[in-house]
């Protein structure tokens, strides 16, 4: 991801760099400027005017790196911001392209602080991390450069001994700071992941009264990343003034050995005063490094974390050469048995079944026998094994997700509505509203009328998640939602649970009426709607059991027939 960046944008750091240099370079001018004044001054007759063109000298060169730092900060921080909005852009699309399975085996508070907390440590590692490098090495190297050649080689190597004690302290507490910091990164995910689940589900945390259960783990993940922050701060905090303690030692020697020349006459007060505003410039780099050394271990330590999402494969492989089918005419199951990636419990086993365009498939069973696996795997949202599923004849291995998918409508258990306005979620990822498809599709899946009803319509906003809506609202409004798309396949996996059986079954049969040339698949506990079904399949621990029509399945008078039987009694008892 970084090599990409810089390839494409190498050019911007060349340039900041190169002007960051050059302001280096006009900073180690002025203290050899100001001792020649100070020695100037010490003449029985100074001119006035020499003073003056050095003050000068000075000041323009004070002017000059302002507007040289403008510059280099405007290359190399804006660089690092490009990189930032790459970045996120890049994550989130590959975020997008993975499938179901590993946002199941990932939290999203993880993800969250990913693409936040972690992405910003890399971004400071490529502006603030590449500007304490360049300029702390150029400075040093150069300092002691003007050090020795203007004043006293001797001099500059003897303030300069302690120096190698703050190159081990930056390189033994750089391991230690990288360590730690990737340990309160951890921390801080699973912190985040806790505060977004309770946050998304309050409202099920208030009815339980669960608020003090919650706040107890809530406090438990936040001292946990309290006691690695602060772990992190104890090495920090014991990391700089060490580095502190070895600049002062460079002072003392200086001030020790420095003054004795002084007294000899073996260098002049402004040499001196020179060489001591050169010292003040070498102790930044030295400890620039420790900074610098901070920084890059905690970009590299987010880095890794980023680089996790980058190296994710989609369990789902597309083909390198598609089969492009423009209508889904016929499906078929044949002989699969199917496990979820990294589990070892068959969830559907050896399942074979076939229907055509128009056909209204039933699929319904006991909780957990692989009814949604099914419709999961036709609307490839997660790997199947090949010559299992067959679209048009075409395995679905050699047919590309964006294909199959732009052929199915998928209305899911788990009613997802965003926080927008009633006509975006029915028009949902398109373009243009046409508001007269918006009002058509849902008055087919009778919710039109209770959305007339809300104070601002159709342009009402719901709440996140849909949460100012009713369950049924909100399953009736995805449901307008895929109508909306006008796909080969309908397919409701159990999505209107939440309304009367009544409604649901009205619901049903609209659909059914007026899309007979389009294929639909409805997942439901409710048997009574699947009356006018082309073919029902029963399904119990992920096998078949049964397959027909209502009658057929009746009058084999098998699983089937005493589901049906049951609810209609318990009908019959509501009604009394």
């Amino acid at each position: 991801m970084i090599k990409d960046f810089l390839k494409k944008y190498w050019y911007r750091y060349v340039l900041g760099i190169l002007v960051l240099v050059l302001v280096d370079l006009s900073q180690l001018f002025v203290p050899k400027l100001i001792g020649q004044v100070v020695d100037h001054l010490k003449l029985p007759n100074p001119d006035q005017k020499y003073i003056w063109l050095m003050i000068s000298w000075i000041m323009g060169i004070a002017l000059g790196m302002a507007i040289l730092r403008f510059f280099w900060r405007y290359f190399i921080i804006g660089a690092s911001r490009r990189f930032e909005y790459v970045s996120r852009n890049f994550l989130f699309e590959k975020l997008m392209s993975l499938t179901p399975g590993y946002f199941d085996q990932n939290r999203s508070g993880d993800l969250m602080a990913k693409l936040t907390n972690d992405l910003q440590a890399v971004r400071m590692a490529l502006a603030q991390g590449v500007v304490m490098s360049v300029d702390a090495t150029f400075m040093a190297i150069m300092t002691v450069f003007f050090m020795g050649s203007t004043v006293s080689w001797r001099l500059t190597w003897l303030s300069c001994i302690p120096l190698p004690g703050l190159a081990f302290v930056a390189l033994f507490f750089g391991r230690m700071i990288h360590r730690r910091f990737r340990e309160v990164q951890r921390e801080y995910s699973s912190l985040s992941e806790l505060t977004e689940e309770t946050v998304s589900g309050v409202r099920i945390v208030k009815s339980f009264s669960a608020n003090d259960r919650i706040h107890q783990l809530f406090n438990e993940r936040s001292q946990r990343n309290y006691q690695s922050a602060m772990s992190l701060a104890r090495v920090s905090s014991l990391f700089f003034p060490l580095m502190t303690f070895f600049a002062a030692s460079s002072q003392i020697l200086a001030l020790s050995f420095g003054g004795k020349m002084v007294i000899n006459g073996t260098v002049t007060l402004g040499e001196f005063i020179a060489f001591n505003s050169y010292l003040g410039m070498l102790t930044w780099p030295m400890m620039a490094l420790g900074w610098v050394l901070n920084m890059i271990q905690r970009g590299r330590a987010s880095y890794q974390r980023l680089m996790q999402i980058v190296n994710e494969t989609p369990q789902v492989q597309d083909p390198k050469d598609p089969v492009e089918i423009e209508k889904i005419e016929h499906v078929e199951f044949k002989n699969l048995t199917y496990r979820y990636p990294g589990t070892e419990r068959d969830v559907l086993k050896n399942v074979s079944f076939s229907f055509n365009r128009g056909d209204m498939v039933g699929i319904v069973g006991t909780v957990g026998s692989g009814k949604s696996t099914l419709v999961r795997l036709l609307a490839k949202l997660y790997p199947v094994e090949r010559g299992r599923i067959f679209i048009n004849g075409v395995d679905i291995n050699d047919i590309s997700s964006e294909n199959i998918r732009k052929l199915i409508a998928f209305v899911p258990q788990e009613s997802f509505l965003f926080s927008d306005q009633v006509q975006r979620n029915i028009a949902f990822a398109q373009q243009k509203i046409d508001f007269e498809k918006v009002v058509r599709y849902a008055k087919l899946a009778s919710v039109h009328d209770e959305i007339e009803k809300f104070s601002d319509g159709y342009k009402t906003v719901v709440g996140e998640r849909g949460v100012t809506l009713s369950g049924g609202q909100k399953q009736r409004v995805t449901i307008a939602r895929a109508l909306y798309t006008e796909r080969d396949v309908l397919i409701f996996d159990d999505c209107l649970s939440a309304v009367d059986p009544e409604t649901e079954e009205k619901i049903i049969g609209a659909l059914r009426k007026n899309y007979r040339e389009k294929t639909m698949i409805v997942i439901t506990h409710r048997l009574k709607v699947l009356k006018d079904a082309d073919m029902i399949i029963v399904l119990d621990e992920g096998k078949i059991v049964e397959k027909g029509d209502h009658e057929q399945l009746i009058e084999l008078d098998g699983m089937y027939a005493r589901m049906f039987r049951k609810q209609m009694i318990e009908e019959e008892l509501e009604c009394e």
